[in-house]
């Protein structure tokens, strides 16, 4: 007996990512609906480590990672003030109710689990106590100097005493 064929409840963004990641091949098709090799879709989502490896590939708004991290929203913009960590493109966004369109950058799904490991000396359980409303305990801490490029003379100088 065949199974019906159905659309995957997945939206192109997300083949788009699995293509990227090499699981997946991209054949064609139109950009809204992409086609795949059917035999590869049914062996990806086979495997058991299917979860996994879609948290490391598929990037994460500001508002998911707060969530992922379970921190707010503000904690987060704190952690790329500070430099931990740094979008990796950007997407626009129709909000057609608030406004029209909003650039939202995506974070990494990987940086934001690997944040607490890299980032230690945090004390996670403080930040995460935070009432809401409150200062971030983040925003005291100061981002790394930027440093200045090294700036070379570009203007070729005469020696002192020659004609002009």
């Amino acid at each position: 007996m065949q199974l019906p064929i159905f659309r995957p409840r997945v939206t192109a963004a997300a083949v788009g990512h699995l293509v990227r990641a090499g699981l997946l091949v991209y054949l064609g098709g139109e950009a809204q609906f992409p086609d795949v090799h059917p035999d590869q879709t049914a062996a990806l989502a086979r495997r058991r480590d299917l979860p996994a490896l879609l948290d490391r590939r598929v990037p994460l708004g500001p508002d998911q990672a707060a969530r992922r991290l379970g921190v707010r929203r503000t904690d987060i913009d704190q952690v790329v003030r500070l430099g931990w960590l740094s979008p990796v493109g950007s997407v626009d966004v129709d909000y057609e109710r608030q406004g029209g369109v909003t650039t939202v950058p995506p974070y990494s799904a990987e940086d934001v689990a690997l944040l607490e490991v890299v980032r230690p000396s945090v004390d996670r359980r403080a930040v995460r106590r935070t009432a809401p409303g409150g200062l971030s305990l983040l925003a005291a801490l100061l981002p790394p100097p930027r440093r200045s490029p090294v700036r070379t003379r570009s203007r070729w100088r005469r020696p002192p005493g020659s004609p002009g």
